[in-house]
């Protein structure tokens, strides 16, 4: 795998969500679920197309989706604290 950093997500509420090795620079765009190191939402096992929520403040987080043959979860900008690297 390339080289990068694990990163922690939050919620706009504060909730930490999970901690995902973040690959390259730029925005956090989508998050491949193969990837996460931490899960305290509960995006590993969850079905295709199904729409998580934050636990805390019960915001849509975004929508599961297949990237390149993997699912990956394709987040909505507004429901999460701003990342760049």
């Amino acid at each position: 795998m390339r080289t990068g950093k694990i990163i922690e997500i939050h919620c706009q509420c504060g909730f930490l969500l999970f901690r995902y090795f973040k690959a390259g620079k730029g925005r956090l765009i989508k998050c491949l679920i193969p990837r996460l190191s931490e899960d305290f939402v509960g995006l590993k096992g969850a079905a295709t197309a199904s729409k998580p929520r934050c636990p805390s403040c019960d915001k849509e987080l975004g929508i599961i989706q297949m990237v390149h043959g993997e699912p990956a979860l394709k987040l909505n900008q507004g429901t999460i604290r701003g990342i760049r690297i």
